[in-house]
């Protein structure tokens, strides 16, 4: 099929894409063509399609990216929306919000072999937008995709705190301020232990579920925590401190 798609593009000098057609609705720019007894979708690139995006903005990252594979796959999960490659980005825009969570990341894994992160840029006005999240985005992919987060799917309000994340740990003066040498001899399961409260809302119920751990042991472990580093991650300004602190400090560990 690769082969076909070059064939098209040297033939008119124009940038195609094509995928599988499975009833899905057909714009104008849409034709059909029969191959290998498949009946596939070609769809002309607009070059003005991008300068003209706005709506509800995703990008699919994987770390060898498949464009041809991940857009028949997007193409069978939802209709009416326009996929683009974009600074090697795989960008996805729909005039409403889609149906995407935690789990469509999975989904596409299991059918492209690939981790697979999917981020939510928000509701765009035009490219400038784009443009502008897209190198937000640069700067903090190193820190999503090492954080070894098990929720792939990254919203808006999570970017603003990878980007926090990585001016902390590229802020040379941030860790004069932390215990980072008490960090450092810390058992990671504390650590790990802190963060995971944090990110479950502070609750111990639903904390003690995530982690398979008793009640009494969480809060043991919270408690060991306030003992070393002198912070109660039940307060928001010492739960802030820590997972700031933490994060910045097990990202530059795994750099």
């Amino acid at each position: 099929m690769e082969d076909l798609i070059h064939f098209f593009e040297k033939q008119t000098n124009k940038k195609y894409n094509i995928f599988k057609y499975n009833d899905q609705k057909l714009k104008d720019s849409h034709s059909l063509v029969t191959f290998n007894n498949m009946t596939y979708v070609i769809d002309v690139e607009d070059d003005t399609e991008l300068y003209n995006i706005s709506g509800h903005t995703y990008v699919l990252y994987q770390h060898n990216l498949d464009f041809f594979t991940l857009k028949n796959v997007f193409h069978n999960l939802y209709e009416n929306v326009n996929i683009l490659e974009y600074k090697s980005f795989f960008i996805v825009n729909s005039s409403t919000k889609l149906n995407i969570d935690c789990t469509t990341p999975e989904i596409i894994e299991s059918e492209t072999y690939s981790s697979t992160y999917i981020i939510y840029l928000g509701d765009l006005e035009n490219s400038t937008s784009l443009d502008f999240k897209l190198e937000i985005l640069n700067q903090t992919l190193p820190v999503i995709t090492k954080s070894n987060v098990a929720n792939r799917f990254i919203e808006i309000n999570d970017l603003a705190i990878y980007k926090t994340i990585s001016l902390v740990s590229s802020d040379k003066h941030f860790s004069n301020l932390t215990n980072l040498s008490e960090i450092k001899n810390m058992d990671e399961n504390l650590l790990h232990t802190g963060i995971n409260f944090i990110e479950n809302d502070l609750n111990i119920s639903k904390t003690s579920s995530s982690l398979f751990l008793h009640r009494n042991t969480l809060i043991y472990r919270l408690e060991k925590i306030k003992e070393i580093l002198g912070l109660d991650l039940k307060s928001f300004k010492d739960a802030l401190v820590f997972y700031l602190s933490i994060k910045s400090y097990l990202y530059s560990k795994n750099t």
